[in-house]
């Protein structure tokens, strides 16, 4: 059966990393809890600490961290495109991403692909884009 489209999420990064730290901070009592309860402790502190967070469910966390990822990968590929601007080398961006440089300039590649592909209707600028992109990987 097919799933319902997911609702758009505008929420922006701070709103996002708030609901995941809820969600961590929830987990972390529960397993203080759980860890309390079996060594025979008193848990009534620690249940009302978690009572008094805000609720998030686990799909609720899930939703947030795939809309963070979303958004730090947009925030990646400009921050890339900025660094190519100054005069960054591909080697140099993919020691900065922790890869190596034909996969940082795959990448940029991909997502100045889908930018395309999105077209200008948003009003992107793809020939900024494409000239901080360079020929290829070499450099």
């Amino acid at each position: 059966m097919a799933q319902p489209p997911l609702a758009a999420d505008d929420r922006g990064m701070e709103e996002l990393l708030g609901v995941l730290r809820v969600s961590d901070q929830r987990e972390l009592y529960e397993r203080r809890i759980e860890k309390a309860e079996g060594a025979g402790q008193p848990v009534t502190a620690l249940v009302r600490a978690l009572g008094n967070l805000p609720g998030v469910t686990g799909l609720e966390a899930l939703s947030a961290s795939r809309r963070l990822v979303d958004l730090l990968t947009g925030a990646r590929w400009h921050m890339i495109r900025q660094a190519r601007e100054e005069g960054s080398s591909w080697s140099q961006v993919g020691s900065a991403l922790g890869m190596s440089k034909q996969a940082a300039y795959d990448f940029y590649r991909r997502k100045l692909d889908q930018q395309d592909a999105s077209a200008d209707a948003e009003g992107n600028s793809s020939a900024r884009s494409r000239a901080a992109q360079g020929s290829n990987a070499n450099g």
